[in-house]
């Protein structure tokens, strides 16, 4: 009886590891497609309406929900109330506190540094061409994450499961 509930155990236990890494694997190209949208509401914010960075960047987040406008919310909030620190600094200290809850790589987190490095120095329509390259570079990486997502959902599934099976094996 004690081997029948170790071995439900480790199974439950591997897929539920399986179904977990799955569903990060499923929850990147969403946040990519949130931060492209907040990029870009964020551009037209700047171009259209000149508000001040702070502003534009917490209406940015109209309509988005979760890490990815939480994260928005509080560079704002940052930016509101510390006039001393530049954009790019405020980006990395989010960043690192947010560093879970995101699910970035290092190519995503390195466009994000330098979006806060060129953000309120340049004049409007240098802004808006810079923005739009930064909204292709996230495109690039969200369709590279889907491709990605296709490949390893599944996988990550069969290998929670299949993976606790084999240990049950060698265990019984």
């Amino acid at each position: 009886m004690l081997k029948l509930i170790g071995s439900l155990l480790v199974l439950l236990v591997s897929s539920y590891i399986g179904f977990k890494m799955a569903s990060r694997c499923q929850e990147r190209p969403r946040q990519l497609r949130q931060i492209i949208t907040c990029v870009g509401s964020l551009r037209s914010h700047i171009i259209y309406s000149c508000l001040p960075l702070h502003e534009a960047i917490a209406n940015s987040t109209n309509g988005i929900y979760g890490p990815v406008a939480e994260f928005f919310q509080q560079v704002a909030n940052l930016l509101e109330k510390n006039a001393s620190l530049t954009p790019q600094e405020i980006i990395k200290k989010v960043l690192s506190e947010m560093e879970g809850s995101l699910i970035l790589k290092r190519p995503e987190i390195e466009v994000l540094y330098v979006l806060g490095g060129n953000l309120g120095v340049m004049n409007c329509k240098e802004q808006e061409k810079y923005l739009s390259l930064v909204i292709e570079q996230l495109e690039r990486f969200e369709n590279e994450a889907t491709r990605l997502r296709d490949l390893n959902t599944k996988m990550y599934r069969y290998l929670g499961i299949c993976g606790g099976l084999a240990i049950v094996i060698i265990l019984v």
